[in-house]
């Protein structure tokens, strides 16, 4: 077994940022209900009005100053910024998407190959079974890490529309599973999480003929 080391001061300083900014998006989203739930109430007051669109302002302002402070905390290593750069060159994948799951696996310092990964996150398929008359259907395990599946539901969104193979994954998928679609989406977020873990690993950029070349 490795030593087990604990995180640098800045990546943990980023996940801690990371983490905050997940809360106070999950916050939003929660008055943006309650805004939406007191406009289309019978005789709605305007001053709990005033006070939600103000406190949707105030959150709005917190996560623009955490956006911020995570690019200057970036800056401040070299290194780590031109492998976070790297895995920004897939396309769908932004700074935040690779600043989560690299301070989220610590750097991936104690992954040792793209199937931990995969059941770390909890992309792994398991399947219901009971003795040897029930076998349920197959489905990922849940059981991961549940930051690194959320940061990668909107890039996957994104990589299956402007990344060529990734749209071809997804169209292969969906064409076995054409009831759930959901199983593409996941299929294309386990390759993007197996990517970035690879391009960041390797520090190069992204080259979607490398494969061919």
């Amino acid at each position: 077994m490795k030593l087990w080391y604990g995180c640098s001061q800045i990546i943990l300083k980023i996940k801690r940022l990371c983490r905050e900014r997940e809360a106070l998006l999950e916050n939003i989203t929660a008055a943006a209900n309650q805004l939406h739930a007191h406009k289309h109430e019978y005789q709605p007051d305007e001053k709990t009005l005033q006070r939600t669109n103000r406190h949707l302002k105030f959150l709005r302002k917190q996560i623009a100053e955490i956006d911020l402070q995570l690019e200057k905390t970036l800056q401040q290593d070299t290194v780590l910024k031109a492998k976070v750069d790297n895995v920004c060159s897939i396309k769908g994948v932004g700074m935040l998407t690779a600043l989560i799951i690299v301070s989220e696996t610590n750097g991936f310092e104690l992954i040792e190959n793209k199937a931990q990964l995969v059941s770390y996150a909890g992309y792994d398929v398991v399947e219901r079974q009971s003795g040897s008359s029930i076998r349920g259907k197959t489905r990922i395990s849940k059981k991961g890490n549940s930051h690194i599946r959320r940061a990668l539901h909107y890039p996957a969104l994104s990589a299956v529309r402007y990344e060529g193979h990734l749209h071809d994954l997804y169209k292969r998928v969906t064409e076995r599973n054409p009831k759930v679609k959901m199983i593409g989406l996941v299929a294309v977020q386990r390759k993007l999480l197996v990517l970035i873990y690879t391009l960041f690993k390797t520090n190069q950029p992204y080259d979607p003929k490398y494969a061919t070349t």
